[in-house]
């Protein structure tokens, strides 16, 4: 079943590919969010709320593609639940190592 959303989702799962100067500039704007999530798990293990040998660059990776996964499916079929389940499973993670 398609969502009412479906022929955007086409675009949303192929950020960047049109072109080089597209694909770069995705590129720095995904590095930049992945950096931001990586900064506030360093924060947070900082401030001792998630556990000091947590893989920062790696769980925001996950997170990242978590939402951006969650995105898609979400305007592909109308359904915020993968969304929503990313989401908790990624929090749920980090609550799980302090």
């Amino acid at each position: 079943r398609r969502g009412a959303g479906w022929p955007r989702s086409a675009l949303s799962a192929q950020p960047g590919r049109g072109t080089p100067g597209a694909q770069g500039v995705v590129a720095e704007l995904m590095g930049q969010w992945q950096g931001r999530i990586a900064d506030g798990i360093v924060a947070m293990q900082a401030a001792g709320e998630v556990a000091a040998g947590l893989d920062a660059a790696r769980t925001a990776a996950a997170v990242l593609a978590g939402i951006q996964g969650g995105v898609v499916m979400m305007l592909s079929t109308g359904d915020i639940g993968p969304l929503e389940a990313a989401l908790d499973l990624s929090i749920e993670h980090l609550r799980s190592r302090s």
